[in-house]
Parts: structure tokens; sequence; C-alpha cells
């Protein structure tokens, strides 16, 4: 969103733009993904005789991370005992949150509660953040 503060100047807004699970694994996860797939979209899964990678988001509009990471979670605690096993394989299991870079406001934060944060090590997941500059 561009905001207009003079006649030549413009500034961004600083936003949460979403969360992406990204999984790695040197064995099958392909039942892990189509469990997912239910209820996320996969944005990315793509194989190669060495690994293979997914990067999975929610299907639902989620306002903040904190809600994001818990839709996720949810969707993974729900998955097949066979896919389970398949997430237990992944070498990564990470929530990576994106954010679009802006110059306002002054200050911006985002929080995880410590339930979340509790249900994210429960799962053996990590965090990663990715901050995209403003598109021009």
């Amino acid at each position: 969103m561009l905001l207009t503060q003079d006649k030549n100047e413009t500034m961004s807004e600083i936003q949460f733009l979403n969360v992406d699970l990204e999984l790695e694994s040197k064995q099958d996860i392909s039942l892990l993904v189509a469990d997912l797939k239910k209820s996320a979209v996969v944005l990315h899964y793509d194989k190669d005789e060495y690994r293979q990678l997914a990067r999975i988001e929610s299907k639902e509009d989620v306002t903040s991370p904190d809600k994001a990471i818990n839709y996720l979670c949810e969707l993974i605690e729900s998955c097949s005992r066979n896919a389970l096993k398949q997430w237990l394989s992944c070498s990564r299991r990470t929530f990576d949150i994106g954010f679009e870079s802006g110059t306002s406001p002054k200050c911006f934060n985002q929080a995880l509660s410590a339930d979340t944060l509790l249900r994210i090590s429960a799962i053996g997941a990590g965090i990663e953040i990715t901050i995209y500059p403003v598109a021009s």
C-alpha cells in the first residue's frame, strides 16, 4: 500500500505477507505433501535424486504470523501416521514468516505467543524471517 506524503515523496507501509512451510528431505515426502495439499496451497514441490523440497502456504486468509503458523500446525498434526513419519524424516521443517519492508510506521512488530512457540517446538520445526524489498 502506497501512501502519498508530499507531491514527490512516496512511502510504503511495512506489512506481514504470509507464512510458508518449507520442507526438505532426502526421503520421499509425497504422502506428507498430499495430506497438506487437502487444506493448503503447495507453492512448490520438487524432487531430484538427492532430495525433495516443498513450500506450502495456508489456503485461509491469515492476518498474523501467529494465526498462520497455528493453522499450519493444525494441518500437520492432523496428517496420517505415514505422512507424519515423512515429516520426521525432513531435515528442514521451517515456518518462513514473510514481511514486505517499507518506511512506515516508524516501529512495526508482530508477536508469536508462548503457546505457538511451544507448538512449533513440539512438532520439531523452526522459524525463519524473510523481509522482501518494496516493489517499485
